[in-house]
C-alpha cells in the first residue's frame, strides 16, 4: 500500500516532448498527498474505533454470559421457592385440618360437658320445685289447720 510519504517522494522523468506540465503534476500530486494523507488517517481513526467496538462487544458478550448465568440461578433459586412453598403449604393444609379435627372434638366434649351441666342444673330446678310443692302443701296444710283451729275456737 502506497504511503503518502511514497506519493510525496515519487519523481517523474522529465520529457522534453509532450511531457506534463510539472507545475500541475506536482499541483495534482499535492492534492492527492493532502487526501491520502486524510484516507489514511480516517482508516487509522476507524481501526482504532472498530478495535474499541469490538472490545465493547467482547465486555457485552461477557456480560450476557455473566447476566444469562445470574438468571439461570435466579431462576433455579425462584423453582426451589415455588417448591419450597408448595411444601410449606401442603403441610399447613394438614396441620389446619388437624387443628380443625382437634378443635371439633374439643368443641363437642365441651358442648358434651355443658350438655351434662344443664341437665344436672334442671333435675336440681325440677328437686327446687317438688321441694317449693311440698312446701306449698305443708304451708298450705298449716294455714287450713290454723284457720280450722280459729274457725273452731268462734264455735
Amino acid at each position: 500500500m502506497l504511503t503518502p510519504k511514497d506519493i510525496e517522494n515519487k519523481v517523474f522523468k522529465k520529457s522534453t516532448f509532450g511531457g506534463y506540465e510539472i507545475n500541475e503534476v506536482e499541483n495534482f500530486l499535492e492534492e492527492v498527498i493532502v487526501d491520502y494523507e486524510m484516507l489514511v488517517k480516517s482508516n487509522e481513526e476507524l481501526n482504532k474505533e472498530n478495535a474499541e467496538l469490538k472490545d465493547k462487544c467482547s465486555n457485552l458478550q461477557e456480560s450476557v454470559a455473566y447476566y444469562k448465568t445470574l438468571e439461570s440461578g435466579i431462576e433455579k433459586t425462584i423453582s426451589n421457592a415455588k417448591e419450597q412453598a408448595d411444601t410449606i403449604k401442603e403441610i399447613a393444609m394438614k396441620e389446619a385440618v388437624n387443628l380443625k379435627a382437634e378443635q371439633e372434638l374439643a368443641f363437642q366434649a365441651k358442648i358434651k360437658e355443658y350438655d351434662e351441666k344443664i341437665r344436672e342444673k334442671e333435675l336440681e330446678f325440677e328437686n327446687i320445685k317438688k321441694q317449693m310443692q311440698i312446701y306449698k302443701i305443708k304451708i298450705q296444710s298449716m294455714m287450713e289447720a290454723q284457720l280450722k283451729l280459729l274457725e273452731d275456737c268462734d264455735n
